[in-house]
């Protein structure tokens, strides 16, 4: 499963992006995503939730992200426990409580880059950039948003079906992740991390609460 922390990661520019595609978005699409940029530093609380078919009860991580710019990222989990991981220039460092710090790059993964470069491109309001990675769709309901990005390459495609992400005006609410081995997640934003959830939280549920819906 890919981890949690994607979700968030406004990263990393792969060295070899993609040729831009023939379609362009849409005035209201593009007007939507520039409306998203978020200024750095930004501090933001979330409560994530991973359906992973090995597991018989979805897991729920609460904690705080920091989002340092194009280039740095860090995801506090809180509880159920203890770890920080940060990403900057390309390298992942890992602590969890008392275990030895982990290092690993990411220059082996030129699908993950991709994958990174694309969220720093939601996060810095690039509608262009976001596009060439992502065929994106925009559905509106009010005030109410979602944002459906599905992968155009195709070893993109193996790992990740599609991105849904969910706001309300500029202020974004959740970001999910449908994987292609049928594994998923649910991070809530804000003031939505702080939603008393089902025991145990059901993705119709997490649907719910991220389209604003009673």
């Amino acid at each position: 499963m890919i981890s949690g922390i994607v979700l968030l990661s406004g990263l990393l520019l792969a060295a070899n992006p993609p040729p831009a595609p023939a379609d362009s978005v849409a005035p209201e699409t593009v007007a939507l995503i520039a409306s998203l940029r978020r200024p750095a530093p930004a501090d933001t609380a979330y409560t994530e939730v991973r359906f992973v078919r090995m597991l018989r009860r979805p897991l729920v991580l609460r904690g705080e992200l920091h989002y340092g710019g194009s280039d740095q990222l860090g995801k506090r989990v809180d509880t159920p426990y203890r770890e920080s991981t940060t990403i900057a220039a390309g390298e992942v460092t890992v602590q969890r409580e008392d275990k030895p710090v982990r290092n690993f790059s990411l220059e082996r993964a030129p699908e993950l880059q991709a994958l990174l470069a694309s969220f720093s491109a939601l996060l810095g309001g690039d509608a262009a950039a976001l596009n060439q990675y992502y065929a994106i769709a925009l559905q509106r309901a009010g005030v109410d948003w979602r944002l459906t990005l599905t992968p155009r390459s195709s070893a993109l495609a193996r790992q990740l079906h599609e991105m849904i992400v969910d706001g309300r005006d500029a202020d974004t609410r959740c970001f999910s992740l449908h994987e292609a081995d049928g594994d998923a997640s649910v991070m809530l934003l804000s003031a939505l991390a702080a939603t008393k959830l089902a025991d145990p939280p059901t993705p119709a549920g997490l649907e719910s609460l991220c389209r604003g819906q009673p």
